[in-house]
């Protein structure tokens, strides 16, 4: 019989980080270290940035991403303020939140 933090650890990998259920196989980089697995990336999409008064440039687009990511993968916990690069697209950790095996990194990028 496996305890609760083993059958969670299965869980994981056998449904939420799963191929075929959910996650996608990603290859993407952690301040210039290359990653490769199964996540699950939740994208918030385009929004509109809220420009503190001093700052005067116009056409400016935030872009945030959620990231799902096992703590197997990563083998560590990265640091806030690192890069991280996604498909291409270069993001800026801005929050990292261990849970239950897992990393969820919150990442964001300005664009035109």
């Amino acid at each position: 019989m496996l305890n609760f933090k083993a059958q969670l650890d299965r869980d994981l990998q056998t449904v939420f980080h799963n191929t075929a259920e959910h996650a996608e196989e990603l290859e993407f980089w952690i301040d210039g270290t290359r990653y490769k697995g199964a996540v699950i990336i939740d994208d918030g999409g385009a929004q509109d940035r809220t420009k503190p008064n001093s700052d005067h440039v116009d056409g400016l687009t935030l872009i945030d991403l959620v990231v799902y990511v096992p703590l197997s993968v990563l083998n560590q916990i990265p640091k806030r303020g690192l890069n991280a690069e996604i498909n291409g697209d270069l993001y800026e950790i801005k929050k990292v939140h261990p849970e239950a095996g897992e990393i969820v990194l919150y990442l964001e990028r300005l664009t035109e």
